[in-house]
């Protein structure tokens, strides 16, 4: 069994480095594999990096990160193609915790939601505790869809169903997923551990990339449609948004005397204690009031950022900014 362990990159040698280095490090005599770095048009040495760890290297700039996996993905002779980020390294057990599911023909993709460095901001620990995905029966379930960043698809299967979406910017790996699911099961083995270290590590970072993630959100659903089970992605965002204004009309009013302040107060909480309710539900026991607040702040940014997000252009199939990195 070959693994072909496929890298976007632009400008983050560093993170390069450390990620290749850690496959080395993980690296068993029982799996064979290749490393295809693909770069979006780096300036700094990413590639002299990628030639020094003996990755294949393509150059591919200003495409898609959607464009730079399928190049590789047409390239790779592995059977498994393996996605991971530039800015993620892997657990020293990486390669022997995949080892019980390459020979399962059934389970077509599968994989693991990155963890966080121990060094992560308040942001980071709180929201990894609402996108990370928990079983309380087994380590290995099955999943709706699984984050590129670490994730293992047959290369029959992605072949099957074309790869990803090279129109789309973001949520590539949402699209994707849908589409394997036709071909077998996805599942979550939280023994597959990467860790992430370019996750959003401030509000203001954490805001405007959920605003730019969301403006793919609608493009996807229009593509395989609006299913019952997944309207509330746009549902409560929009929602969200229209609350926050009625909420600031209505507190102009009872500063002006209108109405007791007391009665905006109680709208407020009212409000907000479901996202109060659900980051207690989301923390972790250690820290359980603290992590439950900040969790709480961070989903009315979510919820704020992917519903603004609904009135941009890129939502409704307009131009959308590639981002600067990958």
């Amino acid at each position: 069994m070959k693994l072909s362990i496929i890298i976007p990159v632009k400008n983050d040698a560093k993170g390069l480095e450390a990620c290749l280095r850690s496959i080395k490090r993980a690296a068993i005599d029982s799996i064979e594999y290749e490393q295809l770095v693909v770069d979006n048009g780096s300036t700094d040495n990413s590639v002299e990096v990628a030639n020094k760890y003996g990755a294949h290297v393509t150059m591919a700039p200003d495409v898609t990160i959607s464009t730079l996996r399928n190049l590789a993905a047409k390239q790779a002779k592995g059977d498994v193609l393996a996605f991971i980020d530039a800015d993620c390294s892997v657990g020293p057990n990486w390669f022997e915790s995949i080892q019980r599911h390459i020979d399962n023909s059934e389970v077509v993709c599968f994989g693991c939601p990155p963890t966080i460095p121990d060094n992560a901001t308040w942001v980071q620990s709180c929201w990894y505790q609402v996108r990370r995905k928990i079983s309380p029966d087994q380590p290995a379930f099955e999943i709706e869809w699984l984050e590129s960043m670490n994730m293992f698809v047959r290369r029959d299967a992605f072949q099957a169903v074309e790869g990803f979406d090279e129109s789309m910017i973001t949520c590539e790996d949402y699209d994707l997923c849908i589409r394997l699911k036709e071909q077998g099961n996805i599942l979550c083995d939280n023994r597959i551990i990467a860790i992430h270290h370019g996750e959003a590590d401030t509000t203001q970072r954490f805001y405007k990339k959920e605003r730019w993630r969301g403006s793919s959100n609608l493009q996807s659903l229009r593509k395989h449609g609006f299913a019952l089970s997944e309207l509330p992605s746009v549902l409560f965002p929009l929602l969200h948004v229209i609350i926050s204004i009625v909420a600031l009309i209505s507190l102009a009013a009872a500063l002006s005397g209108a109405f007791p302040l007391s009665f905006w107060i109680l709208g407020i909480v009212i409000w907000q204690l479901p996202l109060l309710l659900l980051g207690l539900k989301k923390s972790a026991s250690a820290f359980r009031w603290q992590q439950a607040f900040g969790i709480g702040v961070l989903l009315n940014l979510y919820f704020l950022a992917r519903g603004l997000s609904l009135f941009t252009p890129a939502s409704w199939g307009g131009p959308h900014k590639i981002a600067s990195s990958v």
